[in-house]
């Protein structure tokens, strides 16, 4: 995908509802466009999360006026999860409680709660437990799927759980036993990220993961499974490849 492309989607994209949308106007699939609301919502979430959590108790009065749980996230652009998590302390609710109506809906108190809750699960994508569990799934298959493309190569490795075993803290997914030759260069891992590679992304998963790997084991390969920014250089020993890789 093109930088400049990238950005006017992530701009234009605020909510599951422009998916449709997006996807018909720039030509990219779903999963493309999920993965980056997805990068959109947790990067605005971390950098308002503090500013949210004071309205808590604006946020509890308008709720006992009448207002959603949904609406109140809505109005803020906030997941629902986190500002239900936010109203229901100030309501009083407990920090263990509130889990269990979140894994539950049908323990929360009062059927208004019951039945609010139940939006908020079905809203929020990112935070809510089915959002937790479709992101590990699809880290897993993600993962599967390369696990096979390199049995069928013929290369062999330890995986992150191999590697830590052995007292490594600091492992890629794929640990190659001996150096193989890979878009005509010689690379020692690959990591599987399910994500989309955008800029900041990226950039994130370099300072965070990537350059510890180059710096221990040598030249790797990353992969962001569903497509990521063209122009993007982490760095001359990270080469970036997406799904179309291994077909």
């Amino acid at each position: 995908m093109r930088r400049d492309v990238f950005y006017k989607i992530y701009r234009r994209l605020e909510s599951r509802k422009d998916i449709s949308y997006v996807s018909e106007k720039y030509g990219f699939g779903e999963d493309v466009l999920y993965s980056i609301l997805s990068q959109k919502i947790v990067r605005n979430t971390k950098k308002d999360y503090y500013l949210i959590a004071r309205q808590a108790r604006a946020m509890a009065r308008e709720w006992e006026r009448g207002k959603t749980l949904v609406q109140l996230a809505e109005e803020r652009k906030f997941p629902a999860i986190l500002t239900s998590g936010f109203v229901l302390a100030e309501l009083g609710h407990g920090k263990k409680a509130v889990k269990q109506y979140v894994q539950d809906p049908s323990l929360a108190p009062t059927p208004r709660l019951r039945a609010e809750l139940e939006d908020v699960l079905a809203e929020d994508f990112i935070y809510s437990p089915r959002g937790i569990t479709c992101q590990k799934d699809r880290g897993i298959f993600c993962e599967s799927c390369i696990k096979s493309w390199l049995d069928e190569q013929g290369i062999t490795y330890m995986t992150e759980q191999d590697s830590r075993d052995m007292g490594r803290s600091k492992t890629p997914d794929f640990l190659f036993h001996e150096p193989h030759e890979l878009l005509g260069r010689e690379f020692q891992w690959m990591e599987s990220k399910g994500s989309f590679g955008s800029p900041f992304q990226a950039r994130h998963d370099y300072e965070k993961q990537l350059s510890s790997y180059v710096e221990l084991f040598g030249p790797g390969i990353v992969v962001y499974w569903v497509g990521f920014v063209d122009d993007i250089v982490l760095d001359e020993d990270v080469a970036i490849v997406d799904r179309t890789f291994f077909d």
